[in-house]
């Protein structure tokens, strides 16, 4: 199973070593001489293997499924599909306005750590700002548009989405053309 494969090094929140290898993610269990013997990361899980001086020498099977669709894929995955997919989301694709805003407000404070008057004086000035621009929308005045561009990749992916939905794309074709669009690929 196991090939003479170099395998790459990651490390863990916490600082120690781990390998990803085929999906599967690892923690050093044990060194002795120039072997390091690697554990799966899930407690209950059988899955292990042998490096030799970074080169996989052994493998064992998994009683689980791979790290991506453990966390994340599954129908019963630790992170739930809707939670962080947005593929439905008719709307921002991105968190850049709460950067924006979180920008702005560390240019507005004097220094990083600013006392608790000169805060609550910039989160005033800040609310009585946002208040003026929803009393304007609710009068009629048009929210500022986005730039061209942005409006046609976002009318782009409406369409592929259309044509996933409608069964003209598989998701694989789905997620080439996305990718091709934001130049991910």
């Amino acid at each position: 199973m196991a090939g003479l494969r170099k395998v790459e090094y990651i490390m863990s929140q916490r600082g120690t070593p781990q390998i990803l290898l085929d999906e599967y993610l690892y923690n050093r269990n044990r060194e002795r001489q120039s072997s390091t013997h690697w554990r799966c990361v899930i407690k209950t899980c059988t899955g292990r293997c042998t490096t030799n001086d970074d080169i996989l020498r052994n493998q064992t099977e998994h009683n689980h499924p791979p790290y991506m669709v453990f966390n994340w894929v599954d129908d019963d995955a630790r992170f739930p599909l809707p939670l962080w997919n947005h593929h439905e989301t008719e709307g921002p694709r991105t968190n850049n306005s709460l950067e924006g805003f979180h920008c702005r407000l560390n240019q507005s404070l004097p220094h990083s750590h600013p006392n608790i008057f000169w805060f609550m004086e910039v989160i005033r000035r800040i609310e009585h700002a946002e208040r003026s621009k929803l009393v304007q929308v609710n009068f009629g005045a048009a929210p500022p548009s986005r730039k061209r561009v942005y409006r046609e990749i976002d009318n782009q992916i409406i369409r592929l989405k259309d044509h996933l939905r409608l069964g003209q794309k598989t998701p694989v074709q789905f997620l080439d053309a996305v990718g091709h669009l934001l130049k991910l690929a």
